[in-house]
């Protein structure tokens, strides 16, 4: 049998502190593949950066470029695509197309002012311009919109290379992928994030229980540097408790995403490890968050042992219940738990009530036949 593994390789450009992302650029090991350069134009906000950043007038419209390098010796037909920002579950900002339904306060979707090919083909050891129209909506808005445009490697015979072990018959493909930002705004004034704490439920990632805490920013601007600190008890039972706290998340702009505070053990099981079952009752959130790190701001905490100073800080409370189902369910689903050990207590019961019925009728033939020898006695 023959198996296939697919590399994938993803250079994103920084789109530096102003909206949240670190530099990461991943390199293939062999020098094949294909780059995407992006001509910036003057309008841009900020010189030196990888993305574009443009002040622009309502319904004012500007084409962009994008110079695409063939390294390999074969043509390379790569797909393109646009996709607004967003914020994964992991508290990172993400620019790939989704499926995601936008949220409500998200009134202009940026990929309905882009248009791009959707596909085109760069030759063996050359390059490719493509265009990009961006068309600005015609009402004025203050903050920004943004998303990413991402050029990938389409997956066909022809244009992924690959080496294959003849004995191992094991075939390794590189694909390559690029999402360079796009991030447009009438104005240069500053707008303030808008967090706000939703639904609060159990749930499961990676097979794994959590409890799920959705967090929606409502406004046009990045939410950047979260800091964020959670802690949820059992009401009737403080020993009961699960913690979070990390001090590296973001949010795009009008996003919303659900950030899983662990109840189960999250990484790898050690020998004889295995996590304790969700509990149904009624619970309590308290979570705080700071947001956009500013050595003049008002709020501070401790991070990694430095005091750290923020522009913004929210504090959230919310009661919250589990019940018998969900728990039961979940519990079911979970990797890490141990059901062998994990005796439903209805067996118990079941197991007392043949008990007492058994004693009671060992009690009824004792007396029985007791009864039976004084008559005949």
């Amino acid at each position: 049998m023959k198996w296939k593994t697919i590399k994938h390789v993803t250079i994103a450009f920084s789109i530096s502190l102003f909206i949240g992302l670190t530099a990461h650029v991943v390199y293939a090991e062999e020098s094949s593949g294909f780059s995407v350069t992006p001509v910036l134009e003057e309008n841009q906000i900020e010189a030196g950066l990888g993305y574009f950043n443009l002040l622009l007038k309502p319904e004012q419209k500007q084409t962009l470029k994008f110079n695409i390098t063939n390294n390999g010796k074969t043509p390379v037909e790569v797909e393109t695509s646009f996709g607004t920002a967003f914020t994964g579950d992991l508290g990172n900002v993400l620019y790939t197309p989704n499926k995601i339904k936008p949220v409500s306060s998200l009134k202009i979707n940026i990929k309905d002012y882009v248009k791009l090919p959707k596909t085109v083909t760069v030759p063996a050891h050359g390059k490719t311009v493509v265009s990009a129209e961006v068309t600005m909506p015609h009402e004025t808005f203050k903050g920004v919109i943004a998303g990413g445009f991402n050029f990938n490697e389409k997956e066909n015979g022809a244009n992924t290379k690959g080496s294959e072990g003849a004995k191992s018959g094991a075939s390794i493909t590189n694909r390559y992928t690029y999402v360079i930002g796009l991030v447009l705004q009438n104005s240069k004034d500053k707008v303030d994030p808008a967090l706000s704490l939703g639904t609060v439920t159990p749930s499961q990632v990676n097979g794994r229980n959590v409890i799920s805490a959705n967090l929606k920013n409502s406004a046009m601007t990045y939410l950047l540097d979260m800091n964020i600190d959670v802690e949820v008890t059992k009401l009737n039972d403080s020993s009961i408790k699960y913690s979070f706290d990390n001090a590296t998340l973001k949010m795009a702009p009008n996003s919303n995403f659900n950030l899983g505070i662990p109840v189960s053990i999250q990484g790898a099981l050690k020998n004889g490890q295995s996590s304790v079952p969700l509990k149904a009752g009624k619970y309590q959130l308290e979570m705080t968050v700071y947001g956009n790190k500013n050595t003049n701001g008002k709020y501070q905490s401790m991070v990694e042992g430095q005091i750290t100073k923020y522009d913004y800080k929210w504090t959230f409370s919310k009661e919250f219940e589990i019940t018998g189902n969900q728990a039961k369910t979940l519990n079911e689903k979970d990797v890490t738990i141990d059901h062998v050990k994990e005796t439903p207590w209805m067996l118990y019961g079941l197991g007392l009530v043949i008990l007492a019925l058994t004693i009671i009728i060992f009690i009824l033939v004792y007396k029985s036949r007791k009864k039976k020898q004084e008559i005949e006695s």
